[in-house]
């Protein structure tokens, strides 16, 4: 009888301990859900005052405003990243398929992170719609990452390349490309690590190219990175049409 007691209040100690811990992995996407949105006020209210619509500003004061747009962009994107990776490790599967024309998706991208960036982007995605069946948050968030990342570590102006092409077996292949700095071996090695954020120009949390990764698998495909000190990095990302693997 004592040894059962001992068991049951094993058991109950270790459900308590599973409790806290599940509690303290969602407690940043917890955070990062509430602070979400007056960010977004806040970087709405920088974007039209660096498009001056309140009225004309001066170099200095434009450079300001330039700079807390750049740093509230980079607090969202690690909201927004920790949110989708609390999502994805509850749901590994995606839930809710719907047709989404990633063209579009792409062309919207590349317009909102010219509003918080002066790096160059351009995309070369002609031709009709690309659709293919995912989750249209996740595929959201995985493009923004992608050429995102490139962005903010490819080099100041540095110009992104993004292209979008339909795959042979009817799904999506998406490239984003740079000629910046590049990565070593050891930076590749913990690219999908989070918080190891290597020996970028401007490191951050590392966890967006982890939640990349988890998106693309989510949705059946494939990522590829080819990458080398100097000369720029390549990211390749294949999507199946719809729900299936490659």
């Amino acid at each position: 009888m004592v040894l059962i007691r001992k068991i049951k209040r094993l058991e109950y100690e270790v459900g308590e301990l599973r409790d806290e811990a599940e509690v303290r992995e969602r407690r940043p996407a917890i955070i990062a859900h509430e602070i979400r949105t007056p960010l977004a006020l806040v970087r709405g209210a920088a974007e039209l005052l660096a498009e001056q619509t309140p009225g004309p500003l001066n170099d200095r004061q434009l450079e300001f405003v330039e700079t807390i747009t750049e740093n509230l962009s980079q607090i969202i994107d690690i909201s927004e990243n920790f949110i989708a990776q609390v999502h994805l490790a509850e749901n590994p599967e995606i839930q809710h398929w719907e047709t989404v024309n990633v063209r579009d998706v792409v062309y919207e991208t590349a317009r909102n992170l010219r509003k918080v960036t002066s790096v160059p982007i351009h995309v070369d995605a002609r031709g009709g719609p690309m659709p293919i069946a995912s989750d249209p948050k996740l595929i959201r968030q995985l493009v923004w990452n992608l050429v995102n990342n490139a962005a903010r570590h490819a080099g100041e102006g540095v110009p992104v390349s993004v292209r979008i092409s339909p795959s042979e077996s009817g799904g999506v292949l998406l490239s984003v490309n740079d000629s910046g700095s590049g990565m070593g071996e050891e930076d590749l090695k913990k690219l999908f690590t989070p918080f190891a954020t290597g020996s970028s120009r401007r490191p951050g949390s590392g966890i967006g190219m982890m939640v990349t990764k988890q998106i693309v698998e989510a949705h059946g495909g494939k990522i590829m990175i080819d990458s080398e000190k100097g000369y720029g990095t390549a990211v390749l990302v294949a999507l199946p049409a719809g729900g299936g693997r490659l």
